[in-house]
């Protein structure tokens, strides 16, 4: 089994309290890859900057960028990688770069019920996340169930309600090594 574990999980499934918790457990957000932000909000914690989409630039070495620091990561000791589950990260992972390079890197994707959104919205408001934030991840929500239902290539997950990301890889057989 390889030892080396990227895993696209949904926004708001808990990879930044795993993270946190866990010691061999990075999370990733492509934020700071595909985009440069206004020097105005480029000081604000990540959740806040995310729904500023007026105030941000597309970075355009993304997502080659995110895929080298991604596997560097992964080649330098952590061995799980966590990023979140959306068309573009997922377009990166799927591609001929990430494969050639990331050969020998597990894939798995975690993403709640397709009938469970009114909790993920909950979930970002306690976070922090603004009203836009909110309306792009409902936009959105129908067009990645049907990926994750299509991506059988991957490793799949799907989250339970009320289910939190550490407890699900856990149950998958992934190990966590608590801080």
């Amino acid at each position: 089994m390889k030892d080396k574990v990227l895993i696209l999980a949904y926004m708001g499934s808990g990879k930044t309290e795993a993270e946190k918790r866990y010691l061999n457990v990075l999370d990733m957000d492509f934020q700071d890859f595909k985009f440069v932000y206004d020097k105005s909000i480029a000081h604000l914690p990540l959740e806040q900057r995310k729904g500023n989409t007026a105030l941000r630039a597309e970075n355009p070495d993304y997502p080659g960028n995110w895929i080298d620091a991604v596997l560097h990561q992964l080649a330098v000791g952590k061995s799980i990688v966590v990023s979140p589950f959306i068309e573009h990260v997922f377009d990166a992972v799927d591609s001929a770069r990430f494969k050639a390079k990331g050969h020998d890197v597990r894939v798995i994707l975690a993403a709640p019920s397709k009938d469970n959104f009114q909790e993920y919205a909950m979930r970002f408001k306690n976070r922090g996340n603004n009203e836009e934030f909110i309306e792009r991840r409902r936009a959105e929500w129908q067009r990645l169930s049907d990926l994750f239902e299509t991506a059988k290539e991957y490793e799949r997950i799907t989250l339970a309600p009320g289910q939190f990301l550490d407890n699900a890889l856990s149950g998958h057989g992934i190990r966590l090594v608590p801080r």
